[in-house]
């Protein structure tokens, strides 16, 4: 079995982000993903949007307790950025917390090396309360599809791992237009390396992306992951 690029086309994926506690997003994190099969054959899917289910608020950030050297170290620089954040209201404190964001759910959820199976998806706890849901069923059907084959085939180990993400661009100020309105977000560019594998191609797996996050209470959370 080889390991097949995976990619993500450029997406839309607000419906009305004022609106979300009464009505449901009219699209939320739509992927394109290329996928990969047995074979060396790849098939486009589209992933459509499921009804958001609200769950409880998670008030800490949690670290698992199988955290690779790298997540550990972000997440504790993330609890202080967020302190800060909370602390004093600035431009300063609100990019510092919004990288951080970032870096931790890349860290997490671009790493199969720590995960048990396809429906261990990482990086859930930084995305929008009320996209959890739907996020996690795309994931399973999409980015972490495949996870359960390469598990038999692999050591866990010797998956893919982030072990660096680079931070190339921040728009605190930015805008995501949907077909109703014009959204104001938080835009973050990021690139990501992974550790060197004697059993996968990991340059074959994405490593860039822009990253939408919004705010909510004293939280940052991711609202759209846009790739080219």
């Amino acid at each position: 079995m080889n390991m097949k690029k995976i990619m993500k086309q450029p997406l839309v994926v607000f419906g009305s982000i004022f609106f979300i506690t009464t009505l449901l997003l009219v699209g939320v994190l739509v992927y394109q993903v290329k996928g990969i099969t047995d074979g060396g054959k790849s098939s486009d899917n589209l992933i459509k949007p499921t009804p958001p289910i609200v769950e409880k608020v998670q008030d800490e950030y949690q670290l698992s307790d199988v955290a690779t050297a790298y997540q550990k170290e972000v997440f504790e620089e993330l609890v202080t950025a967020q302190d800060a954040y909370k602390a004093k209201y600035t431009d300063l404190t609100k990019e510092e917390y919004a990288t951080l964001v970032v870096k931790n759910f890349i860290a997490d959820f671009y790493t199969w090396s720590n995960k048990t199976g396809r429906n261990d998806v990482g990086g859930v706890q930084f995305i929008a309360e009320e996209m959890k849901s739907t996020f996690r069923k795309q994931a399973i059907d999409g980015f972490y599809e495949n996870l359960d084959f390469y598990l038999n085939d692999y050591e866990a180990t010797s998956l893919i791992t982030v072990n660096d993400v680079t931070i190339l661009d921040v728009n605190l100020n930015d805008t995501l237009k949907t077909e109703d309105e014009v959204i104001d977000c938080i835009s973050v560019q990021a690139s990501w390396k992974y550790e060197l594998s004697s059993s996968v191609e990991v340059e074959q797996f994405q490593s860039e992306a822009t990253f939408i996050l919004t705010e909510s209470e004293d939280y940052l959370v991711l609202n759209a992951i846009l790739s080219e």
